[in-house]
């Protein structure tokens, strides 16, 4: 008798069903695994053998042959363990196949029996919920995370014998009761992803006024923001205020989110999932796939690490060229695809992204007091980032150096509270605008959005096409520029976009001097 018995695995972030098929018969005494195995899941064997051994079921001197299907797909990772073990039991007649029917199976077996917690539970659970999957076994410290989706049975188990009796019927087997969904998401658990346990309030920022209006405008449409400046006028600190001006996160966020940090095995001991935007500031040795994801196994870098929330690369002009030069398409299209073993897998990385930099190698430049660098070499470190990708940046604002009186007697401004609750009320009417549309904000409008939410009167085109000319605008540009004057319209509550507003979001293209505004 063949006995089925389904588990599941991790191909980027997406879960995926596998199938494990036993079969026990007469033969020479061997113990065979097939399907396309990885190293790790091949030493499967090994670890549900001795794990039986250790827990008192013994396997008999017959042929074993354990298939993993489909056959065709490369099978890594240790989640199959459990399966492979009810497979087993199943097919030497100690469970009927009824017990283990309709259930999903996932753990890894430790040597003496314990079930070990396992990394990518939840993209694996939300396939098998979408394939008609109900119940699930899984190691008891994975259960918490499970239970965020709200349509499975969650069991959790501490070892292989507790599964297994209670497989049989046993009613004192010990199993982990399922938690209520709502009082897990209500917890007030630490957040994950944070720079920080604490996260500055925009209040505490000295100065930089014209910064904090564009942090505004970027949070409020989700848009690109470029901070340039010398050291020490408040760069990072004002990237860090981000998360605070955020509206919470909706619980499709966060499900999606803790996929992703559950398939890097980043969710914490003891909090199940993201409840905050999350917040990456990666330094300026990452790799590109650190940043963007891939491996031999492909799992998901810093970009989709950020989804939701807010990806900062300090010292903009120090990563490494190639870096800088992929987040072309990230920047536009909000996602990474990758191609392995001929299978494609989409990483998700839709992010405020947040550069800064100095505007020369000392930091200092056009302060000629302090700055020594030459001509050349300004120009070089300016030239280090590419005119494509500071075409798919929206807005950017220089932080200049703060005075002694800035610094030390200058009044609190307002609070991140103070500024969440506009960003919020943008939000609400984004999502409004757009309830019949996947875009769910200005920044992330297409061609057809931009014509139908941007119009422009006559005075507003003519100054436009005067613009367009005289800054020598690109396309990408032209569009952005659009976007980000709908943004501030939102944000005085005016249904239409008109002049003032694109004459500001003008101004955040490359600090564009206000004497050189057509008029």
């Amino acid at each position: 008798m063949v006995a089925e018995v389904v588990s599941g695995m991790v191909h980027g972030i997406q879960g995926e069903l596998i199938t494990v098929q036993t079969d026990i018969s007469d033969g020479l005494p061997v113990f065979s695994m097939i399907g396309h195995l990885s190293p790790e899941t091949k030493e499967a064997r090994e670890r549900v053998r001795t794990a039986l051994k250790n827990t008192g079921f013994h396997l008999p001197p017959r042929r074993i042959s354990v298939n993993l299907s489909p056959a065709e797909m490369r099978k890594n990772g240790t989640c199959c363990d459990l399966a492979i073990a009810i497979g087993l039991f199943t097919a030497m007649g100690m469970l009927p196949p009824e017990a283990s029917r309709g259930i999903l199976f996932l753990g890894e077996l430790a040597l003496d029996g314990t079930l070990s917690p396992l990394a990518g539970v939840l993209p694996i659970l939300k396939a098998a919920s979408e394939a008609g999957y109900r119940r699930c076994v899984l190691p008891a410290k994975n259960k918490r995370e499970a239970s965020i989706l709200p349509e499975m049975e969650v069991w959790g188990f501490h070892c292989l014998k507790d599964v297994f009796s209670y497989l049989s019927g046993n009613s004192g087997a010990v199993c982990e009761e399922e938690d209520d969904v709502d009082s897990i998401i209500s917890e007030e658990e630490r957040e994950i992803g944070l720079p920080s346990d604490r996260i500055p309030d925009l209040s505490e920022v000295r100065g930089q006024h014209m910064a904090k209006r564009a942090i505004e405008i970027a949070v409020a449409g989700f848009h690109n923001l470029f901070l340039d400046g010398p050291p020490g006028s408040g760069k990072s600190m004002l990237a860090s205020c981000v998360p605070g001006l955020m509206p919470d996160m909706s619980r499709e966020e966060m499900i999606e989110t803790t996929m992703i940090y559950s398939v890097k095995g980043l969710l914490q001991s003891g909090v199940p999932y993201v409840k905050k935007r999350p917040y990456r500031a990666p330094s300026t040795s990452v790799t590109p796939v650190g940043l963007f994801g891939g491996g031999r196994t492909p799992k998901p870098g810093e970009a989709s690490l950020a989804h939701h929330g807010v990806l900062f690369l300090d010292e903009f002009p120090e990563f490494k060229k190639e870096v800088v030069e992929m987040f072309r398409v990230p920047l536009e299209e909000h996602k990474i695809t990758q191609i392995r073993n001929g299978r494609t897998m989409v990483f998700p990385a839709d992010f405020i992204f947040i550069a800064a930099a100095n505007p020369c190698p000392c930091g200092y430049y056009p302060d000629r007091r302090h700055c020594s660098c030459t001509w050349k070499q300004i120009a070089g470190y300016q030239g280090k980032v590419s005119g494509p990708i500071l075409d798919r940046l929206d807005l950017f604002v220089r932080c200049d150096k703060l005075s002694y009186h800035a610094l030390t007697g200058e009044k609190e401004g307002e609070t991140s509270a103070e500024v969440k609750k506009r960003i919020q009320r943008v939000w609400e009417i984004q999502e409004r605008r757009f309830c019949d549309s996947p875009v769910r904000f200005n920044g992330r409008m297409g061609q057809r959005e931009v014509q139908k939410f941007c119009t422009l009167d006559e005075e507003s085109r003519h100054f436009m096409e005067e613009a367009f000319d005289r800054f020598r605008l690109t396309g990408r540009s032209y569009h952005r520029m659009l976007k980000t004057s709908r943004t501030i319209a939102d944000l005085e509550g005016e249904e239409k976009v008109h002049l003032r507003h694109l004459k500001e979001a003008l101004l955040y293209r490359r600090m564009v001097p206000m004497s050189q505004v057509p008029r």
